[in-house]
């Protein structure tokens, strides 16, 4: 068997090694991160970044408006040239963070996001349109900066005050034979406003082509990522206005603030019904004006934003922000002049509608009217300010940025540490293959060393044991045989007296039957097939009848596990034998009780006698002591005698089960 196990180690170990090499299983990490400190630290890494990363907002990738952003002037491939984009706030202004919004480009029905992003920028203030002096913001022009897709870069500036802000790209984006920097959107947030909207935007220098790319659409508030809603549903669809048959009608919808107040920004929201055909920008109005009040009726109406002239491009899931320049209001309305057209009918319908006073949004707390309205459960003038819009609950915008932001980066450091694990898992299972392999190859030739060493022990016990069986041929058998052969010729004699002939005769048959015994114990231990425990009892077993013809005895064997060596098993009987002699020839008994059994882990025989006994504290020559402590000696054994004058003998022997 060993034999065996060695090449069988072996395969084992080959196929460890090239099954393990190649495996990313859970089982194969699991496996790395119990013998790799760097693989638990790279996994515990990357767990917390999956963790924080599920907790942060995503967005419905929306329908892209004509209004994709602003665009550079193309330069050459290596893209080592400086262009840049500036915002004017209109006056120095207080802010807390800019966000970058980066192009996603329609592309054969496909997109390609982050198009046009620089790979190496700087965000800048100043307080003249020249910055001939300016304060660097943030600095990315150490090291590429990573394409961040359709997700934003935000950069947390608490606190700053500044009027211009720019963005300098020091090294573009090449996505093709050429070189080119474009932004989707630059916002510049305080708090949930964003100051950058409808602010004028200068450039380096632009590839104009309206109205996919102009300098305006930088601060349009029109992105990619949409409005700032969560993901769970919407309980509401929003407002919805009378269904009419022509798109001239005029229809209103109003929110009551319940008292006058400073108004900074109204912010509008289209539906997207989740109960009719997917239509982005459902019932949004192609024309339209937004007025603010302090009279139900609006008689003292002032008009913020106006879109009346031409039709207004369909906004899509994007909010329209209109700034009400901190004009004082009670009452805001958003009239319709010319309806969206639904299907062969003309609606009117909004999702949400936010006003910002004090940086808050305070159209929650108002009482919503209309001129006329669709009822449904899931349409009410009540849903306009609910918090929710069509697709979800609304988020402020500058945690959602800041959220979004965050997940481009925890993306990009999830991206890197799956990318270390799975090396770090591929090397420590390599080692692990490796170190099971060379394990294996040891293992295998200390079995092969282990397995000669053994061979040897054996053959040198073997020669032990044969020269201790010759011993026994020549000391016993050839000893009763040589004394066959002396009372045979003095038997034989002339002279010899009848009666010393016949006593040497009985002589001669009990030397030979001893003889026969001994002969039987030697074939026994020498006969081929399997050493078992049962086959020692039955041999004790029978010996015990042999020796003990004519006394009364009992055998109380149990089974005691085995085998024994050929060592072990011929010491056993000898000193059982030797035992029973003793009886036999000293012990005048009635009755022997011999009992076999495993006490615990240890191997005992017992032999009780009702005899003579004798003065154990003296005992005299001739008793075969010194013979039965050899043994035990030989054994390894304990050896236990009791005995006293009139009450009989005890022989008791206990040594460890192999």
């Amino acid at each position: 068997m060993p034999l065996l196990r060695t090449p069988l180690a072996l395969s084992f170990a080959f196929f460890l090694l090239s099954q393990i090499t190649h495996a990313q299983s859970g089982l194969s990490t699991q496996l790395a991160q119990s013998v790799s400190q760097e693989v638990r630290s790279i996994h515990q890494q990357l767990t917390a970044a999956r963790t924080e990363l599920a907790s942060l907002p995503s967005f419905l990738r929306s329908e892209n408006t004509s209004h994709l952003g602003w665009h550079s002037n193309f330069a050459p491939p290596a893209g080592l040239v400086t262009k840049f984009l500036q915002v004017d706030l209109g006056a120095t202004e207080s802010f807390d963070s800019i966000a970058l919004i980066p192009v996603t480009l329609p592309d054969g029905g496909g997109e390609t996001a982050g198009y046009g992003f620089p790979k190496r920028f700087r965000i800048e203030s100043a307080t003249s349109p020249d910055f001939t002096q300016s304060t660097v913001l943030a600095d990315y022009t150490e090291t590429d900066f990573s394409n961040p897709g359709s997700l934003p870069v935000v950069a947390d500036l608490p606190g700053t005050q500044s009027r211009y802000i720019r963005v300098t790209a020091t090294k573009l984006s090449t996505p093709g034979t050429r070189s080119v920097f474009a932004l989707g959107e630059l916002m510049v947030l305080r708090g949930e406003r964003n100051l950058a909207a409808h602010r004028p935007v200068t450039a380096s220098d632009s590839a104009n082509n309206p109205p996919a790319w102009d300098p305006a659409n930088a601060t349009d508030g029109f992105t990619p990522l949409g409005s700032p809603v969560l993901t769970d549903p919407s309980p509401s669809n929003g407002y919805h206005s009378a269904i009419a048959k022509t798109p001239d009608l005029t229809t209103w919808v109003q929110i009551d603030l319940g008292s006058e107040m400073s108004l900074e920004e109204i912010r509008l929201f289209s539906a997207a019904p989740v109960d009719f055909p997917a239509r982005s920008g459902f019932g949004f109005p192609l024309r339209f004006r937004v007025e603010i009040g302090n009279q139900p009726d609006l008689a003292d109406a002032t008009s913020i934003a106006r879109y009346e002239e031409s039709d207004a491009e369909n906004p899509k899931a994007n909010p329209v922000s209109i700034s009400a320049g901190g004009k004082r209001a009670r009452y805001v309305r958003v009239t319709a002049t010319k309806l969206w057209q639904r299907n062969n009918d003309f609606v009117c319908a909004l999702s949400e509608m936010q006003i910002f006073s004090g940086g808050i949004n305070v159209a929650p707390n108002g009482q919503v009217a209309a001129s006329d309205q669709t009822i449904t459960p899931r349409w009410n003038p009540s849903f306009l300010n609910d918090g929710f819009t069509s697709v979800g609950r609304l988020m402020p915008l500058d945690s959602w940025l800041r959220g979004l932001s965050r997940r481009r980066e925890l993306q990009r450091e999830v991206s890197q540490l799956e990318a270390q694990e799975t090396l770090s898992v591929t090397h420590t299972l390599h080692r692990i293959a490796l170190v099971t392999l060379f394990a294996t190859v040891f293992f295998g030739a200390g079995i092969l060393l282990w397995m000669v060493r053994q061979r040897g022990l054996r053959e040198r016990a073997l020669q032990d044991l044969r020269k201790r069986l010759s011993a026994d041929l020549h000391d016993e058998i050839g000893s009763n045989l040589g004394s066959i052969a002396l009372l045979s010729r003095l038997a034989s004699g002339s002279t010899r007296p009848p009666d010393h002939a016949r006593s040497d005769m009985q002589e001669v048959q009990r030397i030979a039957q001893d003889t026969a015994d001994s002969m039987r114990d030697i074939v026994w231990l020498l006969q081929p097939g399997p050493r078992t425990a049962s086959g020692l009892l039955l041999r004790l077993r029978e010996t015990a009848a042999q020796l003990l013809t004519g006394t009364e005895y009992s055998f109380d064997s149990r089974e005691v596990p085995g085998p024994f060596n050929l060592e072990q098993e011929r010491q056993i009987l000898l000193f059982f034998k030797e035992t029973l002699n003793n009886i036999r020839k000293h012990a005048q008994a009635n009755h022997v009780r011999i009992v076999i059994q495993q006490n615990g882990s240890e191997f005992q025989l017992r032999v009780s006698d009702d005899g003579v006994g004798f003065d154990s504290e003296n005992p005299t020559s001739g008793l075969g002591l010194d013979l039965l402590r050899q043994r035990a000696e030989a054994l390894g054994a304990a050896l236990v005698l009791t005995a006293a004058p009139g009450n009989g003998t005890q022989v008791e022997l206990t040594f460890q089960l192999p």
